[in-house]
């Protein structure tokens, strides 16, 4: 049985809700309206209504995804009682294909929990339970963002004043202005917000320093908190980011991604001198591209160089980029990029010092440059098919060569070269794996997940080794999402059955089995 509440915006109830991992449905009731918002373990699964409009077949029609007689004769297929989803009979009928079902199931689900949250003199009521086996609709977006969403939607200025509290309280970033940035798709308005926290101790000194008007900066400041990217007081935010830091090195698999980043105050670039945001630009740019080059060019050298001067490259490495200059005010924010650059300079001295593996490596490099020549000679590789994909297959074959000799800094290159000209959704997974051999690789690594679900939205391991990602980073309801997306797909996959049965328990395994047979 539920408990009535009339007080408290609807938005505010969703964020409640996640914070306390609760499970059942969060009813909102107004006039002629019943919506319902479905939780499960503090997370958003799916919305429903009882208006018609927004009910899947309507709302298919009024969009233009099915006619109003595929609507009538799918439901007079679906009967009644044990009958298949309405969604389901579609497919199956080919009125819908999956993909297109998936989607407009998402957007419905989203208009739903608007329309809760704009809908005048409504009240809400919690109750307790499992949501009744309600289809997953939302495994695409994450519940912060959902509420996110719902805050924008809510009009009263009042009721958020309400809710923020008293003005003199301190208000602070739940984690780094850049993973708030990567954690939340936000509006110009609310980025702007959060990169002011910065220079703002309490609620009042945040809306003076806004330069937005009082109403505005209160209903931003209100989307924010109830998205977590906010707290205000001792307002507690949903966890975002779990710290654990590593020494980096490619010495075995990422458990955990470094947190060096998450503990600095942004820097406001306006406020430093050319010199200072030239140097930050530069550092930004130099930590991406050492990754991406051999050792020679990691130190700024030629491969003809000699020890001496290999030596002096690093000395001046160590002492230009050290990450002690975090400690400097116009760097505070950029420790991991530094770290980066010195972790790369670092392995390129360690093996160009020593002669014996200096002399293996420029056979190797010799012999991949040779390569890379011969196919690719004139840029025809980059337009020529047949010399596209004869660059592709020598870049792969000598990528595992590489991998076997522990080269891994040539085989990332030559694996991120073939994937350029032709991104195999195997081949990103396999480049991800060994980015993830360093936890400095992690943003990369990530990047490549999803450029071969891209590739391939039907791709298993890619879901799966998605949802792995998310384990290490004890990040629960993405690791469900991307499980749930694989067992879409394969329901049998022995692999994700075990780790969503490890995740959720037997029981729900099993409910989402039925439902994904259901659908193949």
């Amino acid at each position: 049985m539920g408990k009535l509440h009339q007080n408290r915006p609807f938005p505010s109830f969703m964020a409640q809700l996640a914070e306390e991992k609760a499970t059942g449905a969060l009813v909102a009731t107004s006039e002629g309206a019943k919506r319902e918002v479905i939780f499960v373990d503090g997370e958003i699964r799916a919305a429903r209504s009882d208006l018609e409009e927004e009910k899947l077949g309507l709302w298919l029609v009024q969009r233009e995804k099915v006619s109003e007689d595929d609507r009538a004769l799918t439901l007079l297929a679906q009967g009644g009682g044990d009958s298949p989803p309405l969604g389901h009979i579609l497919v199956t009928r080919g009125s819908i294909p999956q993909d297109a079902l998936e989607h407009e199931l998402q957007e419905l689900a989203l208009s739903i929990i608007r329309g809760a949250a704009t809908a005048p003199r409504s009240y809400c009521e919690f109750v307790e339970g499992d949501g009744g086996g309600q289809l997953d609709t939302l495994p695409n977006i994450t519940t912060a963002q959902i509420t996110l969403l719902a805050a924008r939607e809510f009009a009263d200025v009042d009721s958020m004043r309400k809710e923020i509290g008293s003005p003199d309280q301190a208000v602070r970033l739940a984690g780094s202005l850049q993973d708030m940035l990567e954690e939340l798709v936000l509006t110009p308005t609310e980025g702007f917000l959060l990169s002011r926290l910065d220079g703002a101790n309490d609620v009042a000194k945040l809306i003076q320093i806004s330069s937005l008007p009082e109403s505005e900066a209160y209903s931003t400041l209100y989307t924010l908190v109830i998205s977590g990217a906010v707290i205000v007081g001792e307002r507690r935010a949903v966890p975002r980011i779990e710290k654990a830091p590593k020494k980096p090195g490619l010495k075995g698999p990422l458990d955990e991604p470094s947190a060096v980043a998450a503990a600095a105050e942004p820097v406001e670039e306006e406020v430093l001198t050319d010199r200072q945001r030239e140097e930050r630009n530069y550092v930004r740019k130099l930590s991406d591209e050492v990754t991406k080059v051999d050792h020679y060019r990691a130190l700024g050298l030629r491969p003809d160089s000699s020890k001496d001067e290999i030596a002096e490259a690093w000395k001046k490495i160590q002492k230009r980029y050290s990450p002690t200059r975090s400690g400097e005010e116009h760097l505070r924010d950029m420790a991991t990029h530094l770290e980066r650059i010195v972790e790369r300079g670092r392995e390129a001295h360690e093996l160009l010092s020593e002669t014996r593996a200096r002399r293996r490596y420029d056979r190797i490099l010799e012999a991949v440059e040779h390569e890379r020549r011969s196919l690719d000679r004139g840029g025809r590789g980059e337009t020529d098919p047949e010399a596209r994909k004869a660059l592709v297959e020598a870049n792969l074959k000598r990528a595992e060569e590489l991998v076997h000799d522990g080269e891994l800094y040539l085989a990332i290159q030559l694996l991120e070269q073939a994937c350029v000209l032709d991104p195999r959704p195997a081949e990103l997974l396999k480049l991800s794996r060994l980015l993830l051999r360093n936890p400095l690789w992690t943003n990369r690594a990530l990047t490549c997940m999803r450029r071969a679900i891209e590739a391939d939205p039907q791709h298993v391991e890619a879901w799966i080794e998605l949802a792995e990602f998310w384990r290490r980073r004890r990040h629960a309801e993405r690791q469900r999402k991307a499980l749930e997306r694989a067992l879409a797909v394969d329901p049998d996959n022995e692999r994700a059955n075990e780790m969503y049965r490890d995740l959720v328990g037997k029981k729900e395994l099993e409910r989402l089995l039925r439902r994904a047979r259901q659908m193949h």
